[in-house]
Parts: structure tokens; sequence; C-alpha cells
């Protein structure tokens, strides 16, 4: 069932790049617009987090935990044709967790590369496909910590510079509940200085009193979906070499200052209303008191 839901995703979003492909050539023919920036080539994410202690229970006390995140991503395009791009790249991901008592593991990894599909439109993606094959896990590497997730979708234009709707589907083979996600929203900009983005994994409201610098608040979903290390000890035993969907569920406030038009730095807080470890196929779950959050991002496309 699941190949077959990925084979969806992969047919739906290959067609939305064509499609988005056809409607380009379309609007060739209309009167010549303003020009487009330049496509950004490379791609360079970096970010960190960290989530203070809370209380930690699956349904009995296990202590306080905290929790750091680090992200770091790099890619890079390749002209196909027209506005369509090979996108390459390598991605690592870490989250590190504080003792408790809970049989959890201390700290959960990804190393995985990136291979897609984006349709640009100047400097902005009209359509993309993505897949990141690699390792999702603890420490051991092999084909049970294998996956490789794939995420799609497209943008349509409602009113011109004002509002979008973004579509698309993100699928998980290690994800344990829900392994197809649909993933949508609105992007609204009323005027120059107001922007609403209605998207998950990260809905927010932003302000910009310059064309520096950018006041936000809003939400943001983090996590992944992991395996386990084998484990003779653990208990419970269904919890070794399990999977785990791993999320922290965050409401805050930031700003984004961007120096120029290459670099932003993105620094926010706020609170992490819950961190979960969900066990899907062992039946367990452990959740996390809310607790003060903050993060630090920093992005370049040049």
């Amino acid at each position: 069932m699941k190949k077959l839901a990925a084979l969806f995703l992969v047919l739906l979003a290959l067609s939305a790049v064509a499609r988005a492909g056809s409607a380009e050539r379309y609007n060739t023919d209309t009167p010549a617009a303003t020009p487009l920036p330049p496509v950004p080539l490379n791609i360079f994410d970096l970010e960190s987090g960290y989530v203070f202690e809370s209380n930690l229970t699956d349904g009995r006390d296990r202590g306080e935990q905290d929790a750091f995140h680090f992200q770091a991503d790099y890619g890079h395009r390749f002209l196909l044709s027209g506005n369509l791009y090979l996108h390459l790249g390598l991605a690592y991901e870490r989250f590190d967790f504080g003792q408790s008592s809970a049989p959890l593991p201390d700290h959960l990894q990804a190393f995985s590369g990136v291979i897609g599909l984006d349709y640009m439109h100047g400097k902005d993606v009209g359509a993309f496909i993505s897949v990141r094959p690699g390792f999702y896990t603890e420490d051991r590497i092999g084909i049970a910590t294998f996956d490789a997730p794939i995420t799609g979708g497209r943008i349509f234009v409602l009113q011109p510079d004002k509002l979008y709707l973004f579509v698309g589907a993100n699928v998980s083979f290690l994800r344990g509940r829900l392994p197809v996600l649909p993933i949508g929203g609105i992007i609204w900009e009323p005027n120059e200085q107001w922007k609403i983005s209605a998207l998950l994994p990260e809905p927010r409201i932003i302000y910009s009193p310059t064309k520096a610098l950018q006041l936000w608040g809003g939400g943001e979903l983090v996590g992944g979906s992991f395996r386990t290390d084998p484990n003779n000890i653990i208990r419970p035993a269904r919890l070794s070499n399990a999977e785990v969907d791993y999320s922290e569920y965050r409401v805050g406030a930031g700003l984004i200052y961007s120096p120029a038009n290459m670099f932003s730095v993105d620094l926010g807080g706020g609170y992490a209303i819950e961190r979960t470890f969900n066990f899907e196929r062992a039946d367990k779950r452990y959740t996390t008191d809310p607790a003060p959050y903050l993060r630090l991002e920093f992005n370049a496309r040049f």
C-alpha cells in the first residue's frame, strides 16, 4: 500500500511540474512582465533549536527532559531545460535528548541525499518533487534504518502578486502513523508589508517594517521518523529496533534579518506545546509538558 501511495505521489508531482511548464509556455504569449530575478543555484540552510526541560510521561512521571535540534542542508540546482532544474544535495539532522527514566534513545539522527526536480519562477519554486534517500536511525546503519521520504507539491496563482494556493503531499515509509500526509495551504500578501502564510509545517504571519527586517508570529512542527537500535535489555522489549515518530509542536515569534537578498538570519522563540515519542507499531507513546524554546536559522541562496 505504501509503495502504491509513493508511486501515486511521484506521478502526481511529476504531472504538476509538467503542467507548470505548460502554463509557463502559455503565459509567454501575454504582454511582457517585469523581468524575474535570477534563479538561485546554491541552497544552504543551517538550523538549531533548544527546548528547555519539562516533565516527561507515559502515564507516570519519567522525570524531566530537554531537547536539542540541529539540521544542515546543502543543494545545487542544475538547469535541465527552460525553467526546470535538477536539484541534488546532502542533508543531516540530529536530535539530542536529556536523560530520564524512560526507555528512550538519547539521540536520533538522519543522513540523507537530496534528489529532486524544481520548476522555478525566478527565485521562487512553482512546483517540485524531492526524494531524500538515507538512513534515519539512532546509530545503526542498515537496510532496516533506510528510508526515502518523498515530498511533492505545486503552487497555484489565485490572484497575481496577492493570493496563492499550495497543494502537495509527503510520504515516509518509516512513519508509523499516517505514512502519506497531505500538505497545503494559502499564502496571502495583501500589501508589501504584510504576508499571511497558512502553510504546514510552518504557518506564519509576517510583518515587514523595512526591506531588511521581518517580524513573524506563528507555529512550527519539527521532527521525523526513525528506527532505534537493537537493545536486548530495554523494557518493554518491543521498543528494541522499533520505529519511532518524534514530533515537536511549537508556537512562537521572532525576526528575520536579511542584510542582502542572498542571506538571512531567523531568530525566534516561544513555547513547545508538546514533544512526543510515538512508537505507533509498538503501541507506546511518551509526551512532555510545555516548555520554552529558542531557535536560530541561517539561510543562503546564491
